[in-house]
């Protein structure tokens, strides 16, 4: 299993099979043994071979990409690589967050019909109002 933190070390989990109880026992084993040998487990876990680690974070990150099969128009995959984007450009995924949640709702605003809305209207469309004064 990959010993990385986050989302990468839950979706490789997740591909080579662990579920929620796999999970679970993996933090409890991780809390477990920083309690039993602390700063001492650090050089075990360093000589890990790197090349291994690689692999299954590549496997992460293939299992990571493939929420992109999950959208459904050019927006949606759009507003994920403005997403991905900034979290790598800007070295934080929050940014990259934040930028996601604004351009979604930019582009859900675009498609959005304000017809209904009187300061929306445009100076050309008659209003209830308006015929009813034209029918006087």
């Amino acid at each position: 299993m990959p010993v990385c933190h986050g989302a990468g070390g839950l979706a490789g989990q997740y591909r080579f099979g662990g579920g929620v109880v796999c999970l679970v026992f993996l933090g409890l084993g991780k809390l477990i043994l920083g309690l039993l040998f602390g700063n001492s487990f650090v050089r075990i876990l360093s000589s890990f071979p790197v090349g291994i680690l690689g692999v299954l974070l590549l496997f992460a990150g293939i299992e990571l990409a493939m929420a992109s099969r999950d959208m459904n128009s050019k927006e949606e995959s759009f507003v994920m690589l403005v997403c991905a984007a900034v979290s790598l450009t800007g070295s934080s995924a929050a940014l990259g967050f934040g930028c996601g949640i604004v351009l979604y709702l930019v582009l859900k605003l675009r498609e959005m019909d304000f017809s209904g809305f009187p300061f929306f209207r445009s100076k050309s469309e008659p209003t209830a109002e308006d015929e009813s004064l034209i029918n006087q």
